[in-house]
C-alpha cells in the first residue's frame, strides 16, 4: 500500500481516484480527520475484496493508490499549486465553506484561483437558460448588481446566457462573484467566456473539484451544480425551461434545504414555464433584489452599504469570521494570525466603513436590515 508523504498528496490522490463519485469519498471518510488516515485504516481491510462496495473502478485504483496514472496526476495537481494564487481547499481545512459541508456529498477538495477568503462569504446563486430572452440577460444582471453592491457574492457557472450575465453583473456593480467550473482550471469552459474568467480571476474566484486537466465533459456540469447551489444561502432562477439544468439546480437547492427563488415571466413563453414550476412547488416569487434579501438573515431591503471588492486579502478574511454573534479581538488574533496592530487598524476601518459593528462581547458583522 502506498504510504503519501503528505496529507496535499493523499487528498489529490483521492480526489483522482473518486472522480465522478464524491459520495463515495465522502463515505470512505466518515468519521476520519485525515485523507492520510483513511489510505493507513484502508490498509486493514485490503485482504477482503471491495469492503466498502465500490464501483470497481474505484475499489480497483484504492488497492493500488499508487500507480503511474494516479501519481502522474497527482503530480500534475502539484505543478498547478505552484502557480501564484493557486490554492486548495479540503474538506477537512478551516477554509472549506461551512454550507457545502452539509450537502450529502460534498466535494473532498476545491481547487480555488483569485479572492480565497469569498468561499466563506454569504453567496446567492444565479442559474437560468443558455439561450435567454434579451429581458432575461436584463434582469439576471441588474438583480446581481444590486445584491453584489450589498456585500452578497454572486456565485453561478460561468455558462453562456444567465450566468454570465449575473457574474457580469456583480462584477460592474464593483461587486464580487464565484464561477463554479465542470472542468479542471486550467481549461476554461466556454472558450470564448476567457476574458470574463480574467475579469473574475481580478475581483472574485473561480473554482472546481475537478482535477487539473479535466475536460468539460456534459457529466460533470450536474456534479458541478451541486457546489453553485451547496456554497448559496438560496438560488435564484431567472429563465428556465422545463427540463433544463437551472430546474435540477433549483431542486438541488430544494434538497439542500437552501431557499429557492423564481422570476415570472409570461404565460406564453417556454423560457418561463420552469420558473412558474418552480413558483408552484413553493418557491419565492422574485421582482427585485429586495425579495430575496428579506428572506436571508442578517439582510433585509437595500440600504447601501458599500460593496466589498475594496477591501484587502486580510479585511475579507477578517469578514468570513463574523457574523451575528460578537467575536472578540482576541478570538480573531487567533483565527485569523493579523499582527494585533495591523487586526486592530482594519477593524477600525470596517467599522468606519458600515460593514461590522462593535458591541460589549466583541465585533458582529454589520446587520444590513433597513431602520
Amino acid at each position: 500500500m502506498h504510504q503519501f508523504k503528505s496529507e496535499l498528496h493523499a487528498v489529490l490522490a483521492l480526489n483522482r481516484i473518486t472522480l465522478g463519485f464524491p459520495n463515495h469519498a465522502m463515505r470512505l471518510l466518515h468519521g476520519l480527520d485525515s485523507v492520510r488516515s483513511f489510505f493507513m485504516a484502508y490498509r486493514d481491510t485490503s485482504n477482503r475484496e471491495n469492503p466498502f462496495k465500490l464501483p470497481p473502478r474505484i475499489a480497483s485504483l484504492l488497492a493500488r493508490p499508487g500507480s503511474q496514472d494516479i501519481l502522474k496526476g497527482v503530480d500534475r495537481d502539484l505543478s498547478w499549486l505552484e502557480g501564484e494564487n493557486h490554492h486548495l481547499v479540503s474538506i477537512f481545512d478551516p477554509l472549506y465553506p461551512f454550507l457545502l459541508q452539509q450537502v450529502d456529498d460534498p466535494p473532498i477538495c476545491l481547487f480555488c484561483m483569485g479572492h480565497l477568503p469569498l468561499l466563506k462569504m454569504d453567496q446567492i446563486a444565479i442559474v437560468g437558460s443558455r439561450k435567454p430572452t434579451q429581458l432575461g440577460l436584463k434582469i439576471s444582471g441588474s438583480i446581481a448588481g444590486q445584491l453584489a453592491r450589498q456585500g452578497i457574492v454572486i456565485t453561478s457557472g460561468m455558462a453562456h446566457g444567465i450566468d454570465a450575465a449575473a457574474h457580469g453583473g456583480a462584477l460592474e456593480s464593483s461587486g464580487t462573484t464565484i464561477a463554479v467550473f465542470g472542468s479542471g482550471l486550467d481549461k476554461i469552459y466556454p472558450r470564448n467566456h476567457e476574458r470574463l474568467a480574467l475579469r473574475i480571476l481580478k475581483m472574485g474566484l473561480i473554482i472546481s473539484e475537478f482535477p487539473i486537466g479535466t475536460p468539460p465533459l456534459a457529466r460533470h456540469f450536474p456534479q458541478r451544480n451541486r457546489i453553485v447551489t451547496g456554497l448559496s444561502l438560496g438560488t435564484l432562477v431567472v429563465e428556465a425551461t422545463l427540463k433544463s439544468g437551472s430546474m435540477i439546480s433549483a431542486r438541488m437547492a430544494m434538497e439542500q434545504n437552501r431557499e429557492v427563488f423564481a422570476i415570472p415571466g409570461s404565460i406564453y413563453s417556454p423560457q418561463s414555464e420552469g420558473c412558474h414550476e418552480l413558483i408552484k412547488l413553493g418557491a419565492k416569487l422574485i421582482q427585485s433584489a429586495d425579495d430575496v434579501l428579506e428572506e436571508l438573515p442578517g439582510y433585509g431591503r437595500v440600504t447601501g452599504i458599500k460593496a466589498v471588492n475594496n477591501l484587502s486579502e486580510e479585511s475579507l478574511g477578517i469578514l468570513c469570521h463574523l457574523n451575528a454573534t460578537p467575536i472578540s479581538v482576541d478570538e480573531l488574533f487567533e483565527l485569523t494570525a493579523i499582527p494585533l496592530p495591523s487586526l486592530l487598524s482594519q477593524l477600525l476601518s470596517l467599522e468606519m466603513e458600515g460593514h461590522i459593528l462593535q458591541e460589549t462581547l466583541g465585533y458582529v458583522k454589520a446587520s444590513r436590515a433597513a431602520p
